[in-house]
């Protein structure tokens, strides 16, 4: 396999000014099946700076991480988003 292909995020984009809810169901939408069955939102993180930066760690019910999704672009007709799996 490629280590490359594995390494790299996978991104998806959402309009302007979405609720944490909307981002939460682009996030599930890109993980594997097994993960979405494993994601909990209760345990699951939403941080937000003073200085704008967003992330969501997504968590298990263990609370150990899946993924980390991480606001990467703003831009006026939306907003993009990239996801690191954990190994």
């Amino acid at each position: 396999m490629d280590n490359k292909k594995e390494s790299s995020p996978s991104k998806f984009s959402v309009p302007p000014f979405v609720s944490d809810e909307e981002i939460w169901i682009k996030v599930i939408e890109v993980l594997t099946p097994f993960e979405k069955e494993e994601a909990n939102r209760s345990k699951s993180e939403f941080n937000d700076s003073y200085t704008g930066a967003r992330e969501i760690i997504v968590k298990r019910f263990d609370e150990s991480v899946i993924a980390v999704a991480i606001l990467s672009e703003v831009k006026v007709d939306g907003d993009e988003w990239a996801i690191y799996r954990e190994s």
